[in-house]
């Protein structure tokens, strides 16, 4: 749970305390209760020690079953008022921030601002290549107070991604080729002295490699991304210049699955600002090559990006987005289109698990069922992994989100993992983080570390980079008993002193 202030902390108490009293009138254990209220008793434990938060309807039903005359969910609303209350004085502040630090810079390099505005691509190679620090500095700050009110979240305690804070060292030359696109592409240009993509093999060539490199982002394989993504996207960008009007709508949708990689590959990288800045150009370009399947695979990125950013109630939203594109699908690509609104579906369903709707969570998680059932078969289309094991997938990470490990735990034995491709790598290596998750909740500290020793042979770089193993491990650690194997992956992960 994000750290909220003493006052909101003390309404918490409160309520946790409450549930307790009127638990205990009606002569149930915290087994009991969890039944009832289709939880397990650690849920119940983790509530009335107020270390979880639940929704309205919870509390609502917990009234009912508990005889309350509606004193649980009188409690809930006056934490919940003082919650948005807080959230929205911080929002205000950190807002406010971002527009005078974006003001300053504006002053400072008025002669830039229409660049900045123009957008990464301009007719010349020479006049895209703006200065590196001054572009850098104006899209991390002038793009903030235009981002920020689209991804000002909706939730209490949660932050804005601006300013952003130190990127992850493998991921740096991303970052910075994202922001500078210009100057990969004058790279690119100086080093071919007669750059030419008129011809249709040139072309061919380009998208075999994009394609390699979205068969690469599947994997996880972060120095290979590292490598061969900054150099790739400089090309495509040159290329999107120098290429005649008939091959246009090829090259930008190459270009738009590029920016949609390195959008995917920053989320992993927690830069907010470098993933929503990759993924909005990824909508543009295929929005210019008026292909409905990438704007929505794009735009499906794009709420990944705001979930990341904890703005959950914008990633469900968006994410919901982009399943409305795909009504314009055509329909000899009427397979392509259901996977791609299923993966939708599944992000809409993981951020609405992440806020506590339980009720949208699910009927998203069910709706995204259907579409897996008509497909009958797993799917990877346009960098989105699709079908009825990733829905099974799903059921488990859904119910961990919503706090309910006994729930995620039934669901374990469905998962066929056997059957998602090795290619697959970061999917399969992101199940297991969740099972580890699923295991640490249950107390079963030897289930979670084989969990995360059995990702860590699918997806290393996944793993050990992973924003949830790096809150678990530590967390074990913790425990009495640390084996080898645990302590070998915390060191692995940078997180031993």
């Amino acid at each position: 749970m994000a750290r909220e202030p003493e006052e909101i902390r003390e309404l918490r108490r409160a309520l946790g305390q409450r549930l307790n009293t009127f638990r205990q009138a009606a002569c149930l254990t915290q087994g009991q209760l969890g039944k009832v209220l289709y939880c397990d008793r650690t849920a119940i434990s983790k509530i009335e020690a107020a270390e979880r938060a639940k929704d309205r309807s919870f509390w609502q039903r917990a009234d009912e079953h508990l005889d309350a005359n509606g004193a649980l969910t009188a409690a809930y609303d006056v934490l919940e008022r003082a919650r948005l209350e807080h959230g929205r004085q911080e929002r205000e502040a950190a807002l406010a921030e971002v527009r005078s630090r974006a003001q300053q810079w504006r002053a400072q390099a008025n002669e830039h601002a229409a660049v900045v505005q123009a957008g990464p691509v301009a007719g010349d190679v020479e006049e895209v290549a703006m200065a590196p620090l001054t572009r850098r500095e104006l899209l991390r700050y002038g793009v903030a107070a235009t981002v920020a009110p689209a991804l000002a979240p909706a939730e209490a305690g949660a932050s804005l991604p601006l300013p952003e804070p130190a990127v992850a060292p493998w991921a740096s030359a991303i970052y910075g080729t994202v922001l500078n696109p210009g100057d990969a592409a004058r790279r690119i240009v100086t080093e071919c002295n007669a750059f030419d993509m008129a011809s249709l093999e040139e072309l061919h060539k380009l998208r075999r490699i994009a394609d390699r490199a979205m068969a690469v982002s599947l994997t996880s394989d972060y120095a290979e991304l590292t490598r061969s993504l900054p150099r790739l996207l400089g090309y495509a960008e040159a290329a999107s210049i120098s290429v005649p009007g008939n091959h246009q709508r090829v090259v930008l949708q190459v270009l738009s699955d590029i920016y949609a990689i390195a959008g995917w590959t920053l989320i992993k990288a927690d830069s907010a600002v470098g993933a929503w800045t990759a993924a909005q150009r990824a909508v543009q370009l295929a929005e210019q090559a008026e292909d409905v399947l990438r704007v929505a695979a794009a735009t499906r990125c794009l709420a990944e990006v705001h979930m990341r950013a904890r703005n959950l109630g914008e990633a469900t939203r968006v994410a919901f987005l982009a399943t409305v594109h795909l009504d314009a699908a055509p329909r000899e690509q009427r397979r392509t289109a259901i996977s791609l609104r299923g993966a939708s579906l599944l992000s809409a369903a993981a951020a609405s698990a992440r806020r506590g709707d339980r009720r949208e969570a699910y009927a998203s998680l069910k709706a995204a069922e259907v579409c897996a059932t008509e497909l009958g078969e797993d799917r990877t289309d346009l960098a989105s992994v699709f079908g009825p094991t990733n829905v099974a997938i799903h059921r488990v990470a859904i119910a961990i989100e919503l706090g309910d490990p006994g729930e995620a735990v039934r669901h374990i034995p469905a998962v066929r993992l056997d059957l998602v491709p090795e290619s697959l790598g970061e999917r399969k290596a992101r199940y297991l983080i969740d099972v580890a998750r699923t295991r640490a909740e249950l107390k079963d500290d030897n289930g979670a570390v084989e969990a995360l020793a059995h990702a860590e042979l699918i997806a290393p770089d996944e793993v050990r980079n992973h924003r949830l193993t790096r809150q678990l491990v530590p967390q074990l650690l913790t425990t009495e008993r640390q084996g080898s194997a645990l302590r070998g992956l915390a060191a692995r992960c940078s997180l031993l002193n």
